[in-house]
């Protein structure tokens, strides 16, 4: 792959391919000594360039995350592919929304994650990025528009969601040459303070004896979402408002969509409705918010835990280390969750596009991770919104967050 990288790119233009393979700084030394031609522009060139690096990163390991709260090197580590995605995760939420090309948050994020370019870059790592700061405390990857000549959509592809291309690919110009996505998929970060999940509480008593949150391998990460509830739940709320912010201002035709609220309803463009979900055992260990509307497909729960939106696997309903089938905790949830945990089943009664939909938003969020893990429900008073009426009884039919 590497040769394959140096040989379809014009020799005067290094700095795409070092970008593209993710190389240390010995190995862009080789890179250019192969581009003026003190090396024979062979295979053997390509390897010499491939073995600098290595060598490089093994001398200089990447720099530490700097928020509050981030785990020694030795957890970080223990996880899968060392880390790797936690400490990019961690160098996307350093990033200012509009860094330009050789600042220094630029070279930090070249450090610590190496492969930027290939997931949150819009053309191919020089200026324009898909994050965006959101508030105070969170950041989200995404962007309105992609670029067809990088082959971006400008979503994060998720092995779940086909935007078009296929599940977990990215823009296919084959198939649309403008490069223009089907719905919508975007993760938002906090920023200020590392949180490791949403719903973890491997220590805390529980008042709800029915709920026992998932449980961690290995090292335990750090705090979690339903930590922070429990300790600042005003915190917790900020967060949450600014994540749910973050996700929705990258969603083209935001209007269009209400909030997916029955069980196993997906947010594809057939439904016409949006989530916003964390899954409860995650495959990255930071905190991030999937918000997802109008996808081409999503696919089925069963047997996998794979949906983006409320779903419900019944092959693991009888265990509680997945939240009894329920694996994600969602902005809106459907009422009967309620039985799986107090304070499970709110949903906000605004729609995505209206004003009043991030605080509501935040505070139907925080129930439902409360009661996916545990922690009081009451604690998420902390989120409710000033002269708010959408708590208050009401038919039915209605939808709103009620108090329990």
């Amino acid at each position: 792959q590497l040769f394959h990288g140096l040989r379809t790119t014009a020799p005067s233009s290094p700095a795409t391919n070092e970008k593209r393979v993710g190389l240390a700084p010995k190995g862009v030394e080789e890179m250019r000594k192969c581009m003026r031609g003190r090396h024979s522009y062979t295979l053997a060139c390509a390897v010499s360039i491939c073995l600098a690096s290595l060598f490089a990163r093994a001398r200089s390991p990447p720099p530490p995350c700097s928020l509050p709260a981030w785990p020694g090197e030795e957890v970080v580590s223990s996880w899968e592919h060392h880390g790797s995605r936690e400490r990019c995760f961690c160098a996307y939420a350093a990033l200012a929304a509009h860094a330009q090309p050789g600042t220094p948050r630029l070279r930090e994020l070249e450090e610590s994650c190496p492969r930027w370019a290939d997931f949150v870059s819009l053309d191919g790592g020089h200026s324009a990025t898909m994050v965006h700061a959101s508030g105070a405390f969170a950041v989200a990857l995404g962007s309105t528009s992609g670029n067809a000549s990088e082959r971006k959509y400008g979503y994060v592809p998720d092995w779940a969601a086909d935007l078009g291309s296929g599940y977990g690919e990215d823009c296919d110009v084959s198939r649309d040459p403008r490069c223009e996505a089907v719905g919508a998929h975007v993760l938002s970060l906090p920023r200020r303070l590392y949180v490791a999940d949403c719903c973890s509480r491997p220590d805390a008593a529980r008042g709800d004896a029915t709920v026992v949150a998932a449980r961690r391998p290995g090292p335990q990460p750090g705090p979690s979402l339903a930590d922070l509830i429990a300790s600042d739940a005003a915190s917790a709320c900020g967060l949450l408002q600014d994540l749910v912010a973050g996700g929705l201002r990258q969603v083209r035709r935001l209007d269009a969509f209400g909030s997916c609220a029955a069980e196993n309803e997906e947010p594809t463009a057939a439904s016409g409705c949006l989530a916003q979900c964390f899954h409860v055992v995650p495959d990255v260990w930071y905190l991030h918010l999937h918000t997802t509307a109008g996808a081409k497909d999503i696919r089925a729960a069963q047997p996998y835990n794979a949906g983006l939106g409320p779903s419900f696997n019944a092959s693991e309903a009888s265990d509680p280390a997945t939240a009894f089938g329920r694996y994600n905790a969602c902005v809106c949830e459907p009422r009967a969750w309620a039985a799986a945990g107090r304070g499970r089943g709110s949903c906000p009664e605004a729609r995505p596009s209206d004003a009043a939909y991030p605080a509501e938003a935040a505070h139907a969020l925080c129930r439902n991770v409360a009661g996916a893990s545990g922690v009081d429900p009451r604690l998420c008073h902390a989120c409710r919104p000033p002269a708010s009426t959408y708590l208050n009884p009401r038919p039915a039919r209605s939808r709103g967050v009620f108090d329990v």
